[in-house]
């Protein structure tokens, strides 16, 4: 057989090879005691949903603490992982590293409410927060690489630490008075070191708003994954597959929080661009 035929057959070989290869999404979860399955579903509909358009995939699954810090650099990096949700609006220090935007909201807005998680023993400081100037005098604690720039920005004292667990010990030590996180995330119990701390829990009464969309964000090496998921999620936004898959999760645990009768104290958002449209809260009522 003649030397270029032989070329040809082992390229057309290897393409062949290539096309059954299965699509990789590699995630890894670092936030201890905030569940990933909503996030985890939503992936593998969407790459579910564009199957007969990009073939088979596989999800790469695996939970390691991280800071905030070494997932955005392996996210760049892409071979341990090549997504990652990110809350907030353009991340330029992310963009300029060339990490993909996959452009659709995936908590429906729901990322800016944050209910402050607080000992159960310091309910009564919380029931005497009316404004957010009460609430700038304690003292709240963030993960590195979150939106502390954006409390510090509105004069809130922050303490910044790598990952979900440290918080938790300060929160516990009495370091930090509280550490506002998503409605959608907050649960009732945690633990440290494997064992159950029933002194934490939600604040009561209050809920925190700052407009914080959240997207996910895919490495640079991987922009058939990011036109993947970018095609698969807006399927599933139009054909309200997307807001199905939220009520499940979250219906339950949003009415559980009593939001719309929360006092709601909004903190500005220096970064928002305007790109996502601030939320109704009348709509609160609906959970």
């Amino acid at each position: 057989m003649p030397r270029f035929l032989c070329l040809v057959c082992l390229l057309l070989m290897t393409a062949r090879v290539l096309a059954l290869e299965p699509m990789v999404v590699k995630y890894i979860s670092s936030n201890v005691g905030i569940k990933e399955d909503y996030y985890l579903e939503l992936v593998d509909t969407a790459l579910k949903t564009t199957e007969a358009t990009y073939g088979a995939y596989r999800i790469d699954y695996s939970e390691e603490l991280l800071s905030t810090a070494l997932r955005r650099e392996l996210v760049l990096k892409g071979d341990k992982m090549n997504i990652d949700r990110i809350a907030g609006f353009n991340k330029k220090a992310l963009l300029r590293g060339g990490v993909i935007k996959v452009s659709v909201p995936l908590l429906r807005g729901f990322m800016g409410y944050r209910i402050p998680l607080i000992r159960r023993s310091d309910q009564a400081r919380f029931d005497a927060v009316t404004s957010v100037a009460d609430l700038r005098k304690l003292a709240l604690g963030l993960c590195i690489g979150w939106e502390g720039d954006i409390y510090q920005k509105d004069n809130f004292f922050v303490t910044e630490t790598s990952n979900m667990m440290m918080l938790l010990e300060m929160l516990v030590a009495r370091h930090i008075d509280f550490v506002p996180l998503g409605a959608t995330e907050i649960e009732n119990f945690y633990q440290v070191d494997n064992q159950p701390v029933n002194s934490l829990g939600p604040e009561n009464r209050l809920l925190i708003y700052l407009p914080l969309p959240n997207y996910f964000y895919i490495s640079p090496r991987y922009p058939e994954l990011a036109k993947r998921l970018s095609a698969g999620l807006k399927q599933m936004e139009a054909d309200g597959r997307l807001e199905t898959i939220f009520d499940k999760y979250y219906a339950e645990r949003l009415r559980n929080l009593h939001l719309s009768q929360r006092t709601i104290i909004e903190v500005p958002n220096f970064e928002d661009d305007g790109s996502y449209p601030k939320m109704d809260h009348t709509k609160l009522k609906n959970y």
